[in-house]
């Protein structure tokens, strides 16, 4: 679980990041791999070239030894023509003798010189240390020695010792180098193109997220990939639909709204002849009631189609300037006081939010007389919460989805003079999520009883 978190923690999340990780995981992976391949491979020939040399330089001496035999006498002055570096020879009375923890007698070396050597018939050939993929490691712990130990004619033993010393390992900086250019040039490349990739998704993201705060998004430009630019193209398409879909819905809602008008008026006019007069009260009543219906509907139709430009607003102005001016008509409104609140700044629809939240001012005025202000930054500052709170006497938990349905109205749980048709948190809840946001609401509860009620907006940062 540790491990998972961890890598979760420094897994990239973006697309170029990801792109650039598994891209240079490969390449190191295979580069590590075949430098693995390369440097064994390589000790192993220059193991071979070297056992070649030192082969022919045995071959030679031993010749030259055994044919001039009583013309020239061996001495170091021979010797030291056929020394080397990691090559020492000597003559001695006694063949060598290997480690007897770890010896490894080397049959392939014996039978070539065996082969170059057919009068010699004594020879012992010892190599210790290690060869192969994992020697190349061992090597610098345990150096690879080979010792051999050839009788001569005149009895006495030609003895050579092979050391082999640690290799040089600076031919690996090139590789190095090469490694290192490979790296920069795929993260310039894929830079490069996961920018052109995601230039257009980009743009895409910016157009969804307008769109969810309910402005207008104009037809965006398919570029890019073919994936990306089927995206972009469905995407428009949805945009349009979308559009279409709600300015007929609105202006159907409209014409009706604005037909309803006429036969009102022509009811209005027939109820004057009605000789009842408690049937005539009642009948203007409710062309009354559907009178104020009719011009709600026909705002609120106007409403939704407001043009209205976006711009960033600081929050805090906005708050103050509304509450101002429920001061100035003398009514119980207060913004809650905070030094430590820091400036946030919202793009929105000014006059709409405004619209919006004096519909929620003037619900908890009418049910609770007193309303307090506040806004704070919530989810680890995400989004900001502007909180409008009264003194009310609250209202039951099964009606708060209910009041924000258009036309509905409160009863029973609060004051019965409601007043108005239904539609203002309808309308605030509109706007609201007209800009990406939501409002819901809570009683508040004091000793068991409900002391206010506070309606929370939310929305994006």
């Amino acid at each position: 679980m540790f491990k998972n978190r961890w890598l979760k923690h420094i897994y990239p999340k973006s697309l170029w990041g990801q792109l650039v990780s598994l891209l240079l995981l490969a390449l190191v992976i295979s580069q590590l791999v075949t430098l693995l391949i390369f440097v064994d491979a390589r000790r192993i020939a220059n193991d071979d070239f070297e056992q070649d040399r030192m082969i022919e330089r045995i071959v030679n001496l031993v010749h030259l030894i055994e044919i001039q035999r009583g013309r020239i006498r061996p001495n170091r002055r021979l010797f030291d023509r056929f020394d080397s570096r990691n090559l020492k020879i000597k003559l001695s009375q006694s063949p060598v003798r290997g480690r007897d923890d770890q010896p490894m007698h080397s049959a392939h070396i014996q039978r070539i010189l065996m082969k170059n050597l057919p009068n010699v018939e004594r020879i012992v050939v010892i190599s210790e240390g290690a060869r192969g993929m994992m020697g190349t490691f061992r090597r610098a712990k345990q150096p690879k020695t080979t010792r051999i130990s050839i009788g001569l004619q005149s009895g006495q033993w030609l003895n050579v010792t092979r050391l082999e010393r640690p290799s040089s390992y600076s031919w690996i900086a090139p590789l190095l180098l090469t490694m290192v250019l490979m790296v920069l040039f795929i993260i310039v490349i894929v830079s490069w193109v996961v920018r052109r990739m995601t230039k257009p998704l980009g743009a895409l993201a910016d157009a969804a997220q307008k769109l969810g705060r309910g402005q207008d998004v104009g037809e965006l430009v398919e570029e890019g990939t073919a994936d990306v630019r089927h995206v972009t193209q469905s995407f428009n398409q949805m945009n349009r639909k979308v559009k279409n879909f709600v300015d007929d819905r609105t202006k159907m809602l409209a014409a009706i709204s604005h037909d309803l008008r006429t036969p009102i008026t022509s009811l209005r006019l027939r109820a004057e002849f009605i000789e009842d007069k408690e049937m005539q009260g009642k009948i203007l009543e409710t062309l009354d009631e559907m009178q104020m219906m009719t011009e709600a509907a026909l705002k609120f139709s106007k409403d939704s189609v407001s043009d209205e430009k976006t711009k960033e607003t600081d929050l805090e102005s906005l708050l103050e300037s509304l509450v101002e001016d429920y001061k100035d008509m003398g009514a119980q409104v207060a913004l809650s006081e905070d030094n430590q609140r820091p400036q946030i700044v919202l793009p929105m629809r000014v006059m709409a939010m405004k619209r919006a939240l004096r519909n929620l001012v003037d619900n908890g005025l009418k049910y609770g007389e007193q309303v307090e202000v506040d806004f704070r930054l919530i989810d680890g500052g995400k989004n900001v919460a502007i909180c409008i709170t009264d003194t009310g006497s609250g209202i039951v938990e099964d009606e708060f989805e209910k009041v924000f349905e258009p036309f509905y109205r409160l009863e029973k749980s609060r004051n019965k003079d409601t007043g108005g048709v239904g539609l203002g948190l309808s309308i605030a809840r509109n706007i609201i999520r007209g800009h990406g946001g939501d409002v819901t609401i809570r009683n508040i509860m004091q000793d068991g009883e409900a002391r206010g009620l506070e309606v929370r907006v939310t929305l994006p940062l």
